[in-house]
């Protein structure tokens, strides 16, 4: 019988070492191609469904769905046929537990009067109205909806109109950033007839599309790092028609770092806080037929502010036809032209008090 060293014997253990991590190399290649194209053209399964709902048993004894736009309250029903109906006697007491019921695309009314709650809208397109006045959501004193605000639009295109927000604060381990309106990120929201006062922001954004119309903010922005309004995030867009900013504490009566801003007919009003409209990152953006007014007691003579930080979105910034009420010996308008070549435009604008001191490319037309 042949004798063979033991360093030939060594060799021939590692070579089949080798080829047997070889093949377990191969079989795991083949094993992750496999899956691959399994996962590219094999059968696919259907996106989820929404939610149904809440289910009860009926009087017939039969498993039936809730219709939340169908409950009955105790009392004459306020509100208009096919919505969630909230108040007193009606079928839901709370706007919580209304919101906990909403599927997506449903209209919740709200009847007038004082709710001491905060609650996250998770279902879309569904829209919470004030009727027979304007409601009062008020979460002062309360822990408030995902350490966030009083109102979380969780959901995407979430519409809230004629209501009163307040009382939205949260500690400092938390951020001292509670808002009286939050959405989530990159979700769409349109805010109409609404008021938002006594929080540490009122609208605080993460993203998305934004409308906001024919309402006021104020008492908001307690510290520099929050503000009257503040659209953050990846904000696609934000449009402002007919809107009251005025009195933020400290922070900025608007802060925009949105990629397009579109303001109209509007107000901003500095009286204890920092700049009317603040526009870091640069970015387009218009206002248009609106007034801008710095008093004595505000904290900068900044009125404006734009390409502060950084330039993530280069673009003009255009006033038309705007008024700008100067009450302070010096007052500002500050391009820190972090976007070369990208002039804040003043096109008939007007000016009342002491003139305008105009810092970096600024043009007249």
């Amino acid at each position: 019988m042949p004798k063979f060293s033991s360093r030939w014997m060594a060799i021939g253990f590692a070579g089949a070492v080798l080829a047997g991590v070889t093949a377990v190399a191969r079989s795991g290649e083949l094993a992750d191609a496999a899956r691959m194209e399994l996962a590219q053209n094999g059968p696919q399964l259907p996106d989820a469904e929404p939610p149904l709902g809440e289910f009860r048993r009926g009087p017939n004894g039969q498993i039936e769905l809730i219709d939340p736009t169908k409950e009955q309250g105790s009392g004459k029903r306020l509100c208009d046929a096919g919505t969630i109906c909230v108040g007193p006697g009606q079928a839901y007491a709370t706007l919580a537990t209304a919101i906990e019921a909403a599927r997506n695309g449903d209209t919740i009314d709200v009847i007038a009067g004082t709710y001491h709650e905060t609650a996250a809208i998770r279902a879309s397109n569904v829209t919470v109205r004030g009727i027979a006045g304007r409601p009062h959501i008020d979460c002062s004193g309360m822990r408030i909806a995902s350490d966030e605000a009083c109102l979380v639009l969780a959901g995407n295109n979430i519409a809230l109109d004629s209501l009163e927000i307040s009382g939205a604060e949260i500690p400092a381990q938390l951020g001292a950033n509670g808002a009286c309106i939050r959405n989530g990120p990159n979700r769409n929201f349109t805010i109409h007839d609404v008021i938002c006062h006594g929080s540490q922001n009122g609208i605080l954004s993460d993203g998305g599309e934004i409308v906001i119309e024919n309402s006021e903010f104020y008492d908001n922005g307690w510290t520099g790092s929050t503000h009257n309004v503040y659209f953050g995030g990846d904000c696609i867009k934000v449009t402002v028609r007919g809107s009251i900013f005025r009195d933020a504490r400290v922070g900025h009566e608007s802060k925009s770092r949105c990629r397009s801003t579109d303001i109209s007919d509007s107000t901003f009003r500095g009286t204890s806080g920092s700049r009317d409209l603040d526009i870091p990152d640069g970015g387009d953006t218009i206002v248009y037929r609106s007034t801008l007014l710095m008093t004595q007691g505000a904290q900068t003579d900044e009125i404006i502010g734009f390409a502060a930080e950084s330039c993530r979105v280069p673009g003009d910034m255009l006033l038309k036809d705007d008024r700008i009420i100067n009450q302070r010996a010096r007052a500002i308008i500050h391009n820190f032209d972090k976007c070369d070549g990208h002039p804040i435009i003043l096109e008939d604008v007007t000016l009342e008090g002491p003139p305008l001191v105009e810092q970096g490319y600024i043009l007249k037309r």
